[in-house]
């Protein structure tokens, strides 16, 4: 994925990463987005006004993970999409959709969205919650954030291992969420793996729905 939007800062402000380390964390970026966009992207950012207002900062964030719920969907799409979902698109060549949220709920909440949405076969859709190191800078007078590091590898990892047509949540995700994963799931079976007494990962399975793609796509103002 290549393109990027504005990110509403959380509650809370974000830490700062240490000025010493951030030769290394230009680095670390750096190669992310050469894997995970183009080089044209790097460009922008690299070879431009952004690169001298790139900071880096930690934040605890949740992860979205999934693959694209309708065929044929355009880069335009999904950036839409991510918008009507209330997540910000993260570059990624391994995963048709990567978006980060400040809420666990929210992102449960899209990942519903996304489950009911899917035309034909349903899609994979993971939640992790983690702390992440996010780059940002300002591009065109937007102030840009793009995530990277081991933890968005391992969101992206564990997408792969997902069956079709279950949301799974990792450990940290169920934690945030509670009692709150009954309350958004209302039509769906929920399963938990544990550790003595700790979940170590849920998994959601919505039912079979009918015809909802296209009323679903619609209402989100993307048809």
């Amino acid at each position: 994925m290549t393109t990027m939007t504005t990110w509403s800062p959380p509650s809370e402000a974000p830490a700062p990463v240490p000025t010493g380390a951030r030769t290394e964390m230009l680095e670390a970026f750096s190669g992310h987005m050469l894997r995970h966009a183009d080089v044209a992207a790097w460009r922008r950012v690299f070879l431009g006004p952004a690169y001298g207002s790139i900071r880096f900062e930690t934040a605890q964030l949740t992860l979205l993970g999934a693959d694209a719920p309708l065929p044929g969907i355009s880069e335009d799409e999904r950036q839409q999409l991510a918008d009507r979902l209330g997540g910000q698109l993260q570059p990624a060549r391994d995963v048709d959709l990567l978006l980060a949220f400040d809420d666990a709920a929210g992102a449960l909440r899209a990942a519903l969205m996304l489950q009911r949405l899917a035309a034909g076969p349903r899609v994979r859709t993971v939640l992790a919650s983690v702390a992440c190191t996010v780059a940002r800078f300002d591009a065109e007078r937007v102030d840009q954030r793009v995530v990277f590091g081991p933890e968005l590898e391992q969101a992206q990892a564990a997408l792969a291992q997902a069956a079709r047509g279950t949301i799974v949540l990792g450990a940290a995700t169920y934690a945030l969420l509670g009692d709150g994963v009954g309350e958004l799931v209302q039509d769906g079976v929920l399963t938990t793996e544990l550790d003595e007494h700790t979940v170590t990962r849920a998994c959601i399975t919505l039912a079979p729905h009918a015809s909802a793609a296209m009323s679903t796509f619609a209402g989100l103002g993307l048809s």
